[in-house]
């Protein structure tokens, strides 16, 4: 009996947790060329602040190399700006920034540097 109440407590504890976990609801950035910063922002609603459920990792990827990982302990509202300093970043470089937040799932966008000119 024992057994199958702990089971059933450990199953409910799962499914709420799992429930709970959600990814980021958008990833948005841009790239300032002429001062080398990428700015990140994340909407991920957790209501408000949170030390249990937040954004715990931002990688950031240039032309498919890993070249930023960033971990966090606590989300302070529910969109946050991150910058990042990336003096190597030359017009038409590829920047991926993947955000996965602590308890479960993940957003990533997909940006190409250009000039303010477009090109």
């Amino acid at each position: 009996m024992k057994k199958i109440l702990l089971s059933v407590l450990f199953l409910f504890l799962l499914i709420t947790t799992t429930a709970m976990a959600h990814p980021p609801a958008e990833v948005t950035a841009q790239f300032d060329l002429e001062k080398s910063i990428l700015a990140v922002e994340i909407a991920h609603n957790v209501g408000g602040g949170s030390n249990s459920h937040y954004i715990g990792e931002i990688t950031i990827r240039l032309n498919g190399k890993e070249v930023i990982v960033q971990k966090t302990t606590r989300q302070i509202s529910d969109t946050q700006t991150f910058l990042y300093f990336m003096p190597a970043v030359e017009a038409g470089d590829e920047i991926g920034i993947v955000a996965i937040c602590n308890v479960g799932g993940q957003g990533n966008i997909q940006i190409i540097a250009e000039n303010k000119d477009g090109n």
